[in-house]
């Protein structure tokens, strides 16, 4: 994206077109998952809040779109079905060319939310 965008619509409008299918499909499971999540940009990509602090970042790709971070406190059950996703320790890669699984984004950012609306300050 050659322009800073300001707004996670303008970051979505400005995504070749099958990665903004994936993008907009996994911004609405996002949403479903903890509803009431805020958005907006962060370090160039879409950013989902609680409490005006961030719970997970989503970013589009040419061949892929990535979900950060990866839970660190995540159970075996979790762990299992997160793994042939990690990219690195911190991210989960979704290749444009398999459908995304709805179940395992939704349980990261449940967990993710859980987390955050825990945390202080």
């Amino acid at each position: 994206m050659a322009d800073k965008v300001t707004t996670v619509d303008e970051y979505v409008a400005a995504l070749a077109p099958g990665t903004r299918e994936v993008v907009e499909h996994l911004r609405g499971v996002v949403h479903d998952a903890v509803p009431g999540l805020g958005e907006r940009i962060s370090y160039g990509i879409p950013t989902f809040t609680l409490d005006d602090r961030y719970v997970v970042y989503l970013a589009g790709w040419a061949h892929h779109v990535s979900l950060y971070p990866v839970p660190d406190d995540e159970d075996d059950e979790l762990a299992r079905r997160i793994a042939r996703y990690r990219d690195g320790k911190g991210t989960l890669r979704f290749p444009l060319a398999e459908p995304v699984p709805d179940d395992v984004v939704r349980a990261v950012v449940v967990r993710l939310a859980a987390r955050r609306d825990g945390a202080a300050g």
